[in-house]
C-alpha cells in the first residue's frame, strides 16, 4: 500500500509537518509513504484560461503534474491543513484550483481523472479555541475529495 501525506501549508518546519511525520512514523513497515509540502512546490495559480476544458490538460508546465502523479499512485491520502485566517492556506487553494483538469467538473471527454478506490483522511490545525475554523477546513478537504472521486475516510482537528 502507498500512502501520500500532503502538508497543505507553506512550510515543512512547523506543526503541520510534525503531525504528518508522527502519523507517518505510526505506519506498519510494509507501507510505502511520502510526505509532500505544497508550499515547497512550484505550482502556479490557475489562469482561468479554460484550456483544460478545451483540451483535457493544463496549459501550465510546473510541478502540478508530478504532484498529481504521486496522488494517483497512492491508495491513501492524508491531507493536513493549518488555519490561515480561518480558512485553508493559499497554497492549498491554488492546488485545488489547479485540480480542475482532474476533477469531475471538467467536461472534456479525455480529461485526466484519478484512479478510483482512493481514501483520504483530513487533518486541520489551528491555534486557539475555535473548532468551527477546523471544521471549515475539513469541509474544504471533503469537498475536494468529492470532486476528485476520493472517499473521505475520516478527519480530526488539533
Amino acid at each position: 500500500m502507498q500512502v501520500l501525506f500532503i502538508n497543505a501549508g507553506a512550510k515543512s518546519s512547523g506543526a503541520t509537518q510534525q503531525i504528518l511525520l508522527t502519523a507517518q512514523n505510526a505506519l506498519v513497515p510494509d507501507v510505502t509513504s511520502q510526505v509532500i509540502c505544497l508550499g515547497e512546490r512550484n505550482i502556479g495559480f490557475c489562469k482561468g484560461c479554460m484550456s483544460c476544458y478545451e483540451t483535457g490538460t493544463c496549459a501550465q508546465r510546473d510541478e502540478m503534474e508530478s504532484l498529481m502523479d504521486a496522488i494517483d499512485a497512492a491508495q491513501v491520502l492524508v491531507i493536513a491543513a493549518p488555519s490561515y485566517w480561518a480558512d485553508v492556506p493559499g497554497q492549498f487553494k491554488v492546488f485545488i484550483d489547479r485540480c480542475t483538469v482532474y476533477g469531475d467538473t471538467n467536461p472534456h471527454p479525455s480529461h485526466r481523472a484519478l484512479r478510483s478506490g482512493k481514501v483520504c483522511y483530513a487533518f486541520a490545525l489551528r491555534a486557539g479555541k475555535r473548532p468551527m475554523e477546523c471544521e471549515h477546513i475539513i469541509g474544504t478537504i471533503a469537498y475536494w475529495c468529492g470532486h476528485m472521486n476520493i472517499q473521505l475516510g475520516g478527519s480530526m482537528y488539533f
